[in-house]
């Protein structure tokens, strides 16, 4: 037993390689569905599961990497969305929506699961409230021309329903009585339109056909995930003759997190792959392969993987033509430094039958005669332990026969573990219909990050292929395309980085006060995980950073006064380099150890640094055998240590912090899960032109306050008293205001606002009607009433991003609006809802109300947040390498 399996990772069975990846994965914890017939096994026997659906977001974008046409592949997936168009867009226009109300209907036409038709409503109740006039299209089964049976009459009681107005049926979903009904069609309303795939010509993608579906709309909206790796008329087709074409609120969620949420997960990132057959699932391993930290097996499967080392499995199901395949596998997780677990326990049985006699055996004791059906305590034990190190975990394929109870308590474990973890802010994914049927049955489907609704698209997005039906859509705005996708240190692993030397570019800007003590650790704290990673992987670690704005060699601003603190948030003797460049510096280096870390002193302390000088940079990139950039706070400059180095360096990669920068800051504004609400606030309108810009492009709700509001207050002819006014900018103010109206967007100011008679924390106050600020008292804060109904607008919404407080919050008389907007916040984070908070004024405002841990996420930029909240590419990420 023991010779059969040193060279491979099995749970349970000790190796070499087992150990090394369960210490390294142990190490990472320190620094909706439709269940078929029982011939549909879902686990070890049978035909095989619904394509694997969330495990593909691993392999899409390493794919892309390896594609012939990779720049292509990246900028498929970010795709413009429905929430990207305004009331004025919509408004009026006839838009086409393919939607994949594929329900399976019993024998009496009932509907028996809806899931379908209730993931297809939000994009329709957001058209329907924008005053468009909605034209929905979907196939259903595989009728052979007109087949009464496959009709989607039946659905439109179900839709009516959840839609709450009576939604028209139409016979046909061409010809001339459907262009009557979409012509009568009002502002708000809903025409389904008969099976697409009564025509052949659907299928065919035939241009004619697809142009007669066209002329029906203005623009199109996909929000069928499930049929677009289908080039038919009405998923591909019908985008070359309809402008705009993008993508619908469900189709978005699927990509951002199969591609978004895998592509870069939050590390450590485990997936689970079940079923009955490797054969099956050969692509997607082989992807995970190339992105996960940990990956489990079970199902059917992982008797192959068994025998392919030799040991006995009884009469389990067997893919004798994989045996290779398997071993390689093993291998490849080897080479690849992947934790690849199988279960080191079984539950066997004397037959397939749910009243089988059964036992719990080791995997590697199955006695002859007998089949393994499910996976055992231990193993199920073992793979928990190893979830519990995770922050992001994908799972396809069951772990057992779970339709036979007896036989379900792997999987039904493995639900419950997910479940769990999602409580504790793990990235969830559950793909494919066999895992999602095994979360509902155990009542846990609606704590899951995602669950996907997609069957062969999944399995081709997992596989690294590309959509045709997401190809086909317009693209997403280009900062948004640019950068969202970096590579990560994340995908760098122990090979790539043991005995390497990595030049890392962290921001270790931290505040010093007179006795050179370091009054604030944010920033240092932020730097330890991607220098831990590092470090782990025997990485020899080279560590650039600024430090205030020195003019040539400055002592105090050197960083030596950091090393103490450094040293012991990482567990080891942080050498100081005297110099960032030079002989010292290179023999310093060159006497690193394998997990050692050196600190350069002050790259500004040159002024080729700001200069971005090619010499300069690449003087500091010769010391270096690649690079991470984890300073989002610099990421706007584009300065030798930040974009520079990154010219000479490769592979140039971002950090864990920067990673997840981006994965809020573009993700949110790009593509927010809605309704999106941002609030801005600060002394001046002319601080935050382009931010709010910006953000009415992608906004639902965006509520004002600081003292720029007095700015809108006069432009409407408001008396403000003594409030701080740009007296320039009034014209401005006016035009936002009428921006937002055009565009839709629910644009609050303050209805009340607290007044004092002089900016002073021991001024008089009182709290007046925004309309009514007599002469002489200034506004200093915003009102009780106004604090109510900001409120009540974010209780609505699904993102929030916050930058700038209400108030001079510095006095505490005047900090009641800001304080309340950061509980608000937190509390709204605690019910599912994603914080952002941008901007040195609103993270000191959940610090001092001590709610900083409860938000999504801080951000550490100051310049850098702002700009990419403008739109503006940072020269500092788009120098990295794409994924």
């Amino acid at each position: 037993m023991a010779s059969a399996t040193a060279s491979h990772t099995l749970c349970g069975i000790p190796t070499t390689s087992s150990s090394s990846t369960t210490n390294k994965s142990t190490t990472y914890s320190s620094a909706r569905f439709l269940l078929k017939t029982p011939l549909r096994r879902l686990g070890f026997a049978g035909t095989v599961a619904d394509p694997l659906f969330t495990n593909h977001v691993a392999t899409k974008l390493r794919s892309v990497k390896a594609s012939s046409n990779p720049v292509r592949a990246v900028v498929s997936m970010a795709k413009k969305s429905v929430g990207d168009l305004s009331s004025s867009d919509l408004k009026g226009k006839k838009v086409f929506v393919r939607a994949d109300l594929n329900v399976p209907l019993d024998d009496s036409q009932n509907i028996t699961d809806d899931t379908r038709i209730r993931a297809a409503i939000p994009t329709i109740k957001h058209l329907i409230a924008n005053g468009a006039k909605v034209i929905l299209s979907s196939h259903l089964g595989r009728p052979k021309g007109v087949t009464p049976k496959y009709s989607l009459a039946p659905l439109v009681p179900r839709l009516s329903e959840l839609l709450g107005i009576q939604v028209v049926k139409a016979d046909d979903c061409i010809g001339p009585e459907v262009d009557k009904l979409v012509d009568s069609l009002p502002e708000g309303g809903v025409l389904l339109l008969e099976n697409v795939r009564f025509y052949k010509e659907e299928e065919k993608n035939e241009p004619e056909f697809a142009k007669k579906l066209a002329s029906l709309a203005d623009l199109y909206v996909n929000d069928a995930f499930g049929t677009a790796h289908r080039a038919h008329a009405s998923t591909e087709g019908v985008t070359k003759f309809l402008k705009p074409s993008v993508a619908g609120f469900l189709l978005q969620k699927e990509l951002d997190y199969l591609v978004g949420a895998v592509s870069t997960p939050k590390r450590p990132f485990a997936a689970i792959v079940g079923g009955s057959k490797v054969s099956s699932k050969i692509g997607v391993i082989e992807s995970l392969l190339e992105k996960c930290d940990i990956l489990l097996l079970g199902g059917g499967m992982i008797f192959t993987f068994y025998k392919a080392q030799g040991l006995s499995v009884g009469s389990s199901l067997v893919e004798e033509d994989k045996l290779e395949l398997a071993t390689s596998l093993l291998e490849k997780a080897k080479a690849k430094g992947v934790s690849l677990l199988l279960p080191s326990d079984v539950v066997i049985a004397d037959k397939f039958a749910p009243d089988a006699n059964s036992k719990i055996v080791p995997a590697s004791a199955i006695p002859d005669g007998w089949m393994g059906l499910d996976i055992g305590p231990d193993s199920i034990k073992t793979f928990n332990d190893a979830l519990d190190t995770t922050k992001t975990v994908i799972w396809n394929g069951p772990m057992g026969v779970f339709e036979f109870d007896k036989f379900a308590t792997g999987t039904e474990a493995i639900a419950k573990k997910l479940a769990d973890l999602s409580g504790k802010g793990v990235t969830t994914i559950i793909g494919g219909g066999d895992s999602v049927a095994a979360v509902e049955k155990v009542g846990v489907a609606s704590v899951m990050s995602h669950i996907s609704t997609g069957g062969g698209a999944s399995l081709e997005l997992l596989e690294g292929k590309v959509l045709p039906g997401v190809i086909a859509l317009d693209e997403a705005d280009a900062p948004v395309a640019v950068m969202a996708v970096k590579k990560s240190v994340g995908s760098l692993k122990e090979a790539d980085l043991k005995g390497k030397r990595v030049f890392v570019r962290v921001d270790l800007n931290v505040p010093l006060d007179d006795n050179f003590k370091i009054t604030d650790d944010t920033r240092i704290r932020a730097a330890v995980p991607t220098i831990k990673y590092l470090m782990q992987n025997g990485a020899r670690v080279i560590l650039a950073s600024h430090l205030g704005r020195p003019k040539g060699v400055t002592p105090k601003y050197s960083l030596k006064p950091l090393v103490p603190r450094l040293s012991e948030l990482l567990g080891i003797e942080v050498k100081m380099a005297n110099d960032s460049v030079g002989p010292e510096v290179e023999n310093l280096v060159a006497g690193l150890p394998e997990g050692g870390v050196v600190l350069l002193e002050n790259v500004r302390f040159y002024k080729e640094e700001e200069k971005n000088d090619p010499e300069f940079a690449k003087k500091l990139a010769s010391l270096a055998d690649l690079y991470v950039n984890d300073a989002f706070g610099t990421a706007h400059r584009a300065h030798a240590s930040t974009e520079g180095v990154a010219k000479v360096l490769k592979p140039a990669v971002a950090g864990f912090l920067m990673q997840k920068e981006l994965d809020y800051l573009v993700g949110a504004v790009s593509n927010p899960q809605k309704p999106f609400a941002a609030i801005v606030g600060g002394s001046k309108v002319s601080s935050k032109i382009g931010v709010i810009e910006s953000l009415l492009e992608k906004v639902d709700v965006l509520l004002l306050g600081g003292g720029m509001i007095f700015t809108f207050y006069k432009a409407q002819g408001y008396a403000v008293g003594s409030s701080l006014v740009e007296e320039d900018k009034l014209d401005l103010a006016t035009s936002l205001m009428e921006k937002a109206k055009t565009k839709g967007v629910s644009l609050l100011l303050p209805t009340d606002v607290v007044i004092a008679d002089k900016f002073a924390a021991d001024a008089n106050s009182k709290i007046v009607p925004a309309s009514e600020i007599p002469d002489g008292w200034m506004g200093l804060d915003i009102g009780p009433d106004a604090i109510k109904s900001f409120g009540s607008a974010l209780d609505t919404t699904k993102t929030i991003i916050w930058n700038g407080p209400m108030g001079v919050f510095e006095f505490d008389k005047f900090a009641a609006g800001t304080e309340a907007i950061a509980k608000k916040l937190a509390e709204l984070s605690g019910k599912g809802v994603t914080t952002i908070i941008g901007g040195g004024d609103s993270v000191a405002a959940v610090e001092k109300v001590g709610l900083a841990e409860k938000m999504s996420h801080i951000s550490t930029g100051g310049g850098a947040s702002l700009e990419l909240l403008e739109g503006k590419q940072l020269p500092g990420v788009l120098a990295l390498d794409d994924a």
